[in-house]
């Protein structure tokens, strides 16, 4: 039988990538991290959904500014003032983890990858670095919305992350 990892793995790299150009996504940061908000070091330290503590950072975004508001709502001791950033995103190489014919030949449902569990998200997140995604789309464990985890270190030709503005965000 051929283990889980190694069949990812082979999807992986038959898979067609996604692009995507010129869209804008969000990210929210407590403000006295506003100058840095395309750093990806705190998520290389402590590791995400997508990527183990200390093996690589990754920088999560969310679709809608609302996507952002959802996501550190559910984080514990959530501050109620913020920033958001919004990002101007130009990929060529994105790995798509809503798309449902990707999911049923990964054989994984996207409640796998909301689960509280990170075993498996992150063993996709290293394996779709390590076949040159430069970013993954996936479902948010928040909301009934997508987030974008880029790979910073993977960027190729094109690829663009730029942030174009910031404003405040008030949790109520």
């Amino acid at each position: 039988m051929t283990s889980p990892i190694k069949e990812w793995r082979n999807t992986l790299s038959k898979y067609k990538p996604r692009k995507i150009r010129g869209a804008f996504w969000y990210r929210a940061v407590i403000p006295s991290r506003a100058r840095t908000i395309l750093d990806i070091a705190k998520s290389e330290e402590y590791g995400g959904r997508y990527n183990t503590p200390g093996q690589f950072g990754a920088l999560y975004l969310s679709r809608t500014i609302k996507g952002c508001e959802e996501e550190v709502k559910g984080r514990p001791a959530s501050p109620k003032k913020y920033v958001v950033g919004k990002i101007k995103v130009t990929l060529e190489k994105v790995c798509d983890l809503t798309d449902p014919g990707l999911l049923r030949k990964l054989k994984i449902s996207k409640k796998q990858l909301t689960t509280k569990n990170y075993l498996e998200t992150r063993v996709l997140g290293e394996l779709a670095r390590d076949e040159g995604f430069e970013a993954i789309l996936v479902p948010s464990a928040a909301g009934d919305f997508n987030n974008l985890v880029i790979f910073k270190d993977q960027l190729i030709g094109s690829s663009r992350v730029e942030l174009m503005e910031t404003t405040p965000l008030a949790l109520s």
